[in-house]
């Protein structure tokens, strides 16, 4: 079942009278359950297209399905909503609330739903536990290594029981050995169901997803599903 399907997408910014495309027809459908790897080179687009699929940003043209719904239906039944209620981020920097306890950055996107305190706390215990780390839960951001924080913005992104995981460079600001352990976190999390993307510029961590998708100037230029050209 198709989870994504993306119509000739383009963003385009303006400047002067001076037109540049962000991402210039981009055609896509990704699969519920499929794990999928987004490379290219700095400015080639790949963070204005997980933008634009995370519901972060929007499009100049073309089309967005989201679970059969189009973007322009999302956006009328408030956007944030369905956001909040089928997508998780997992970012390079982690974007931990370093003020605020581990449990309390885990519980974050519970906070915009009806449960009770004490149901956010339990659920995230449980995703705690799940990237093992119930035992640090009260423990602060700066406490932790890179490898932990990363665990708990993981955790963070699957509370929420999300269809979808967003994942901009997730091993990028780790050293080799804490990346493959995130990155063999993240195919165990997708082999139980849960749709990933990855936007990275490892070789090695793409080629370990089930797709890979090359983005150049805005455009597809390979796609591991169709073999459209060689990515060397």
């Amino acid at each position: 079942m198709e989870l994504i399907d993306v119509k000739d997408l383009k963003k385009i910014y303006y400047h002067k009278n001076i037109q540049t495309f962000a991402l210039d027809g981009i055609n896509l459908n990704i699969k519920q359950g499929e794990m999928v790897s987004i490379i290219g080179r700095s400015g080639s687009g790949k963070s204005t297209l997980l933008n634009i699929l995370g519901l972060v940003d929007i499009p100049t043209e073309g089309e967005y399905f989201l679970h059969g719904k189009s973007l322009k239906e999302i956006r009328k039944n408030k956007i944030h909503k369905t956001r909040n209620q089928m997508i998780g981020f997992i970012f390079q920097y982690f974007a931990l609330l370093k003020e605020y306890t581990v449990l309390d950055n885990v519980i974050l996107p519970l906070t915009y739903r009806k449960s009770s305190h004490k149901e956010q706390v339990k659920k995230a215990q449980v995703y705690l536990e799940k990237v093992g780390l119930k035992e640090q839960m009260y423990k602060t951001p700066d406490e932790l290594s890179g490898g932990q924080q990363q665990r708990v913005a993981i955790a963070r992104a699957l509370v929420g029981e999300p269809e979808l995981i967003l994942a901009d460079e997730p091993t990028g600001n780790l050293d080799r050995t804490t990346g493959e352990e995130i990155l063999n976190l993240l195919m165990q999390i997708n082999k139980e169901g849960k749709t990933i993307i990855i936007v990275t510029h490892d070789m090695e961590i793409a080629q370990k997803c089930d797709r890979i998708i090359k983005l150049d100037d805005g455009k597809i230029v390979y796609d591991s599903a169709q073999q459209q050209i060689s990515i060397s």
